[in-house]
């Protein structure tokens, strides 16, 4: 096998100290936690700022790396702690900072920019435009988003490296269907925001295909007889990629992620030391994948193992149909229950068996589990296996080894040999010569934020003429290099030792000490930081951002809808709108369920579609624009890119991005178009606003933000602002298609997949984008028309109203309704608002926006 230089960093979650201590002793480079605010796994344990002291002193004594995740987005009332939080992390040593809000991006630019800033997953880069953005920010590392596949991680990394940025992505651990930072469905089912560190993993729920048409306004109208059983639909496996290391080092990634800040400290010991065994034997060149080894782990935790879309798995080599939790190793099937002995017989027997100590589980669909221990070894005679249970099973229930008791002991030794030095060792390279009598030793030890750090110690006894035995240099380096239990190595580079000297033996090995203790106390000692020009610029920010803003009205409000069809452009007209933002639904790339065109035919076809529309608002005298997907890769860029000039010569006004980089991307391009950022840039701060300002003449801001934080970032009518009011918030976009090939696709038309229904009855709608990316939308419509007056005395100048996926004629009612709103009285919207709730797609609700404590 071939030989890896470059093999990347290893990089453990650290959810509590001792998956700290774990991840250490299982050979980590680098861990990244949280404290107790503004992380994005807010129920994990994490560390108050006295455990985040210690631990990051402790890591630098072990010469490993500590990331903090700053990684929420934050309100304006928080803005003043994430500047105080900011500071601490690095007075105390923190070697990074993940982040996502970008409002916390300026902020940590402007008062800390020697320290090292990682774009979380959460702030959704799949692009090389949002590469150069980052790069363009001062960020030093791109957590990439999870959906990209090998080829385009491997492509952007060429990019990266010419602009000075490392590439991380995920190689272990659980997936997220949905696009991280983008995915709202926990805050709007449950008000438990994923972007707030708070998700409930509501993807992890049963859900049924709802098979049909809609009717005039867009809601469902179901097809009888079609068999739609509940199933795990968005609930993915774990991600797995061992088997591949060596593909993935070829891409040039700095770092490899291993996922689980909240998973046990046995897990983290038992997948991190797998990772890291098999990367020290890629750069041997002695790898050969160990499934066994990888089977391990699932006695740990696991779903199922997936390549991900980083290997390009699809439907079930994805997902979990059958159940969403920790399943095991299965190694059996209950053939019937021997109710006078208590045991399940078991039959359709597979390796790896049950053993004495372990822990079993009984599963079946429609059934509740049974879980019991294993107290003697099991005997497996003529192909059965016989197990006592707890209580009776059922037949047809399938058996897995949830609980092995040897790799839990073998991961408890992992976790204790913490204590042993076990782990990285920090090497320190070190000469030996003669000051005056004394030994003296002085050396190099490499610092985990970068560079070499001097060191020296002085023996404390002068060395004399020997009488017997004298001290050969032999002993010397065979008594200066026993480093023992301690986190350390030692390299002799030289020894300049004139030999017939006698020095103790106790001595020296005081004098060993002596460096050790040099070496930890000068890695603990952190990074060289300037605290008090540290604190001046935090304080000169927070003194402009403590500046009172009043909101003050927009002249004349606007509505602005989003549209993907000719129909809903035409409906929203009629109806009053503004503001066109449209969303060819054109196919791009198709599951064989969709007519799909060439290149050429889809950039005729937009082009048309652009310039008739174009004419139409026109005649109503309406701003349209060009919505970009809020997810747009390599090849929707191919397409739409190279049409952008053709689309303003024949009177494109603007364009719409979500995505960061796009705005800079489309100027370079075409200097003078307009460009409008989406609420997948996730606004929801003064700053953040600042931030994304330069590039962008118009901004929505995120679908999560509430009124008293909307009152608070005192906006004025002129900035352009726009708050979403009206339609079913789309929820998740996900590269997944629930109807895998069973049922019509979302885009295909007539008797489709057009919603999935949850437990509770709920019915979330389901569309498609250009390339087959499944878009889910809340199960009940936002509907802030009442509320018109408070929001247009907040300053917001534009009013977002949802239509793609719903028809003209809905369109034309609800547009008409807002537009009257902007002139009624109070008695006169609450009749608006009855009109929208006899359309609307199951009932309609405030949301986030008078979340408790707001009204």
């Amino acid at each position: 096998m071939e030989r890896h230089t470059d093999i990347p960093e290893l990089l453990a979650p650290a959810g509590s100290r001792e998956a700290f201590e774990a991840a250490v002793a299982a050979g980590a480079d680098a861990v990244y936690l949280s404290g107790t605010r503004f992380g994005a796994r807010a129920y994990a344990a994490n560390f108050d700022d006295d455990a985040m002291r210690e631990v990051i002193s402790d890591a630098h004594g072990r010469g490993i790396r500590v990331y903090v995740t700053v990684n929420t987005l934050v309100s304006d009332d928080e803005i003043s702690d994430i500047g105080e939080y900011l500071l601490y992390l690095y007075r105390v040593g923190a070697d990074a900072i993940l982040i996502q809000d970008q409002g916390i991006l300026r902020i940590a630019r402007t008062i800390l920019p020697d320290l090292p800033l990682h774009a979380s997953t959460q702030m959704t880069i799949h692009s090389i435009e949002g590469l150069r953005y980052a790069a363009g920010k001062g960020i030093s590392r791109i957590v990439f988003a999870r959906e990209l596949t090998l080829d385009e991680v491997r492509e952007i990394t060429r990019h990266a490296d010419a602009l000075g940025v490392g590439i991380e992505i995920f190689a272990h651990g659980a997936l997220c269907m949905g696009y991280s930072g983008q995915c709202l469905l926990s805050s709007v089912i449950g008000g438990r925001s994923g972007n707030r560190g708070s998700c409930a993993q509501p993807c992890r729920r049963q859900y049924q295909p709802v098979i049909g048409t809609v009717d005039p306004y867009g809601r469902p109208v179901l097809r009888k007889g079609v068999n739609t059983e509940p199933r795990y639909l968005l609930s993915p496996r774990d991600l797995a990629t061992y088997t591949r290391l060596p593909e993935v080092i070829s891409a040039g990634v700095v770092a490899l992620k291993i996922e689980g800040r909240m998973k046990s400290p046995a897990y983290v010991a038992t997948v991190v030391s797998l990772y890291r065994k098999a990367l020290d034997q890629i750069a041997s060149g002695s790898f050969v994948a160990d499934e066994e080894a990888l089977r391990n782990t699932a006695f740990v935790f696991s779903r199922g193992f997936t390549e991900g879309h980083l290997f390009g798995a699809k439907g079930r080599s994805f997902i979990s149909e059958d159940r969403p939790d920790n399943r095991g190793v299965r190694f059996g099937t209950v053939t019937w229950y021997d109710r006078s002995r208590g045991e399940a017989v078991i039959r359709d027997l597979s390796k790896p068996y049950p053993e004495r100590g372990d822990g079993v589980v009984f599963y079946k669909e429609g059934e509740d589990d049974v879980g019991c221990d294993v107290h003697t070894h099991p005997k497996i005679q003529e192909g059965t296996l016989r197990l006592k249970t707890p209580v009776p099973v059922k037949t047809g229930m399938d058996v897995a080894i949830n609980k092995r008791r040897a790799i839990e002991e073998q991961a408890a030794g992992t976790i204790a040999s913490y204590h042993r030095g076990c782990g990285r060792k920090v090497e320190i390279d070190l000469s030996i010569t003669m000051e005056g009598d004394h030994l003296r030793l002085d050396g190099y030890v490499s610092a985990p934020w970068g560079g070499r750090i001097p060191i020296s110690a002085r023996s404390s006894s002068p060395m004399v003429p020997a009488e017997n035995r004298p001290v050969t240099e032999e002993t010397i380096i065979d008594l200066i290099t026993r480093t023992g239990e301690t986190g350390f190595t030692i390299a002799i580079l030289s020894i300049s030792y004139p030999g017939g000297l006698f020095l103790p033996i106790r001595v020296l090995t005081e004098l060993r000490r002596d460096l050790i203790s040099a070496a930890d106390a000068a890695l603990r000692a952190g990074p060289p930081r300037d605290l008090e020009a540290a604190e001046e610029r935090w304080q000169d920010c927070l003194r402009s951002l403590k500046e009172e803003r009043q909101p003050e009205r927009a002249d004349t409000p606007i509505l602005a809808v989003y549209a993907s069809s000719m129909d809903e452009v035409a409906g929203a007209l009629e109806g009053g709108a503004k503001r066109i933002y449209y969303e060819p639904a054109h196919p791009i790339t198709s599951c064989e369920k969709r007519t799909l065109i060439s290149k050429e035919r889809w950039q005729e076809t937009v082009l048309h579609d652009l310039s008739t529309l174009v004419a139409l608002c026109n005649e109503y005298e309406a701003t349209f624009f060009w919505k970009f997907p809020e997810i747009a890769r390599k090849r929707f860029l191919d397409y739409a890119l190279p049409i952008l000039g053709e689309a303003r010569s024949r009177g494109l006004r603007g364009v719409m991005v979500g995505g960061v980089g796009m705005a800079e991307a489309i100027h370079e391009i075409v200097p003078d178009m307009e460009i409008a950022g989406s609420s997948g840039l996730n606004l929801m701060n003064r700053a953040a606003i600042a931030e994304m300002r330069p590039f962008h003449r118009s901004l929505a801001l995120s679908h999560e933000i509430s009124y008293r934080e909307l009152q608070r970032l005192g906006i004025s009518g002129g900035e352009m602002i726009e708050l979403f009011v009206q339609g079913s918030v789309p929820a998740m976009i996900t590269e997944h298609c629930p109807a895998q090939g069973r049922f019509p696709c979302p885009g295909s038309g007539g008797g489709r997949l057009t919603a999935l229904a949850d437990h509770t009855g709920r019915i979330f709608p389901v569309r498609a984008d250009a390339e087959c990316r499944t878009i889910i939308s809340n199960a009940v419509e936002t509907c802030l028309i009442d509320h018109l007056p408070l929001i247009l005395d907040a300053g917001i100048g534009i009013l977002g109203i949802e239509l793609r996926g719903r028809t003209k004629e809905y369109a034309r009612i609800v547009c008409r309704a807002y537009h009257e709103a902007l002139h009624a009285d109070a008695e006169e919207l609450k009749a608006l608002k009855e009109e929208i709730r006899m359309v609307a797609w199951g009932g309609i609700t405030t949301g986030r926006f008078l979340k408790r404590g707001d009204q």
